[in-house]
């Protein structure tokens, strides 16, 4: 892959701490900041697969704490009507 090369002003105690870290990894500082900044660049927007799953799954047992826990919040509101959910 063709590379283009960039120059960015860092604070001292960053390069050293840059390196340090780059030393322990065994890799080049250059090739630790390509890590990081693929790492940043990564669409976080979405929910992994594994969440969706545990959210999606019904849960039986929880289903009388739900209710329970919107019966005291429409009790103990002090304003407005609770919103149709």
């Amino acid at each position: 892959m063709p590379r283009s090369t960039t120059s960015i002003r860092l604070p001292d105690d960053l390069v050293e701490a840059l390196d340090e870290r780059a030393a322990a990894l065994g890799v080049t500082r250059s090739q630790l900041i390509i890590q990081a900044v693929e790492q940043a660049l990564e669409d976080r927007s979405a929910w992994s697969p594994g969440f969706l799953k545990a959210i999606g799954t019904p849960r039986p047992e929880l289903e009388e704490a739900v209710d329970e826990m919107m019966e005291a919040i429409c009790e103990h509101r002090s304003r407005n009507e609770a919103p149709e959910l």
